[in-house]
């Protein structure tokens, strides 16, 4: 009887270390589960907040695409002549640049003129249908001429030339005035694409003829059309039409029609552009060349030299216009363009002197 007690008791001091060891065992497991586990759940944790970061972001992504980017320029020049002794400063333009996309297919653009009276530029939509069409419907500019594209930030001279000005919309002899702008549709493309650029791109649409931010003033439709052959990158020719009426007065329209064509070469550093155009403006016939040259002596410094010539009635000797000027453009840091023009004139019988300088800061 006293040999099994004690068995018994032994057996329950093994039973009661046994006990113990276990409690030990799983005690130890679970303070190495939780010292193990504890990172995996603080990662996971973190990874669910940056996850929520990177959706909101997204989001804020996703609405910002859709907002508009803005852009724009302030265009501050002075002017000299010796016609009539005058001078002064002007502050010339002051733009704001809504563009923006809705869809891969479809963007817009709005640009407004503050400097003197407000005036809307531009105001147009684009459907991308395909490579080589596009539909643009609203208020541009023209398709006529390979200077009429330029905007002041990259037209080499101060002032257009005098046949752009005065048969492309900006200061017509039709009277029409309009930045070489009008309301309208049409469609521009390109064929054959290469390496950055098309053998072929055209431009042409249909108009109101009447300018920039107004409506008919008739019921005709004016007509206007681009065809350019590139053979290289840096080469384009091109040729060009239009064909409308204008105002001539209250009750009546005249004819206002226009052909030209013009060569370009430009590959960075070296550039050559003439055009020549015809017009005929009710009974005057009008016509006009220029030629103008530039040379990038370093990435910032550009001279040009000039040659312009209009004769707004090609019967009359005392209209003509004949301009020979030298300037030079330059970009002292990328947004600021500071241009300085020298122009010696011929003009309506008069000979005089004109000096010009801008600068332009482009934000």
């Amino acid at each position: 009887m006293e040999s099994f007690l004690k068995l018994h008791l032994c057996s329950v001091d093994l039973c009661v270390i046994e006990t113990e060891d276990m409690n030990k065992i799983i005690h130890t497991a679970a303070a190495l589960f939780i010292f193990l586990a504890g990172p995996i759940l603080r990662a996971q944790e973190i990874t669910g907040v940056v996850r929520d970061h990177e959706d909101r972001i997204r989001n804020v992504e996703t609405v910002l695409s859709k907002l508009p980017k803005i852009s724009g320029l302030v265009n501050v020049r002075y002017q000299y002549n010796d016609l009539d002794d005058s001078n002064g400063f002007d502050v010339r333009r002051a733009r704001l640049d809504f563009r923006g996309a809705l869809s891969p297919r479809f963007d817009y653009r709005l640009q407004v003129e503050l400097a003197g009276s407000p005036k809307i530029l531009d105001a147009y939509v684009n459907w991308k249908a395909a490579e080589f069409l596009t539909l643009r419907a609203g208020q541009y500019k023209v398709p006529f001429s390979l200077e009429n594209p330029y905007s002041p930030i990259n037209l080499e001279t101060i002032d257009n030339s005098l046949v752009i000005t005065s048969l492309a919309g900006y200061s017509d002899v039709s009277g029409v005035s309009a930045n070489g702008r009008d309301i309208g549709l049409g469609l521009e493309g390109g064929f054959l694409g290469r390496r950055g650029y098309h053998l072929i791109t055209y431009g042409l649409g249909i108009f109101d003829g009447s300018g920039i931010n107004k409506t008919d003033t008739n019921k005709d439709k004016d007509f206007a059309g681009i065809l350019s052959v590139h053979p290289l990158r840096t080469l384009s020719l091109a040729g060009y039409y239009y064909n409308g009426r204008a105002d001539r007065d209250q009750d009546h329209t005249m004819r206002r029609e226009r052909a030209g064509g013009g060569a370009k070469y430009n590959d960075g550093k070296f550039l050559l552009r003439s055009e020549y155009i015809r017009g005929w403006t009710g009974e005057i016939t009008s016509e006009g060349v220029y030629a103008v040259l530039g040379y990038h002596i370093t990435p910032k410094c550009q001279p040009v030299v000039k040659y312009d010539y209009f004769r707004r009635d090609v019967t009359e000797v005392d209209t003509r216009q004949q301009y020979y000027t030298v300037g030079v453009n330059y970009a002292p840091v990328k947004n600021i363009r500071l241009q300085l023009n020298y122009s010696y004139r011929t003009a309506w019988g008069e000979d005089y002197n004109y000096v010009a300088a801008q600068i332009m800061a482009i934000f």
